[in-house]
């Protein structure tokens, strides 16, 4: 990979990286708020903590380097929260 394409690949994985964790402490921190979008929305209010807990784990995989197939499923995940 180019050294140019790395620099971007780096940058858009971070802005993600920060995007999911503004989510998930929103989720931690601001509940209360985020139990009412989810309401109005129509989901389930008792998702909320185990989809903080499964960007955290996508997270993750996307930062490790153990598994290819389990970054490209941490990435279709995202794609599918967004």
């Amino acid at each position: 990979m180019e050294k140019r394409n790395k620099i971007i690949y780096w940058i858009v994985t971070g802005l993600l990286i920060v995007l999911m964790l503004i989510s998930i402490s929103l989720y931690i921190l601001k509940h209360e708020m985020v139990s009412k979008t989810f309401t109005h929305l129509g989901f389930p209010t008792f998702l909320i903590y185990p989809l903080a807990l499964a960007k955290l784990l996508g997270l993750i995989a996307i930062l490790s380097k153990k598994s290819a197939l389990l970054k490209e499923w941490a990435y279709a995940g995202f794609s599918s929260t967004f």
